[in-house]
């Protein structure tokens, strides 16, 4: 996954971070939720999952993603929707969390950077 460039120009697909919070998804699993910005700068429709590279590592190791397909939570969409040509749109990206240690999280066009999710 990566950064589509035109030539001498801003990338197509940008992601950024907003903020973070751990989360008991759907009653059973234990993760945090990193909430994100993504921009289709594109002639095209696309799926942020697919243009934008979002990461979470804790002890070195990468947390398995979880994507609830159509669920919703706080206005943000999950990172398998569609988003339209020329559009901004707010998504969340779940990551299983596998103990209380930090977490790294590593997205296209941003430094690594850490979050605590000490309960």
């Amino acid at each position: 996954i990566g950064t589509l460039v035109a030539c001498n120009s801003e990338p197509l697909h940008k992601v950024s971070y907003l903020s973070y919070e751990r989360v008991n998804l759907l009653e059973q699993y234990d993760c945090i939720a990193v909430y994100t910005e993504y921009e289709n700068s594109s002639d095209e429709n696309a799926i942020p999952a697919n243009e934008v590279s979002v990461k979470a590592f804790q002890n070195g190791v990468k947390l398995s993603p979880i994507v609830p397909t159509g669920y919703k939570v706080k206005g943000f969409s999950q990172c398998d929707v569609e988003i339209q040509a020329k559009t901004t749109a707010k998504i969340v990206w779940y990551f299983q969390l596998d103990d209380e240690s930090k977490v790294s999280i590593e997205m296209t066009g941003t430094d690594k950077f850490e979050l605590d999710v000490e309960k």
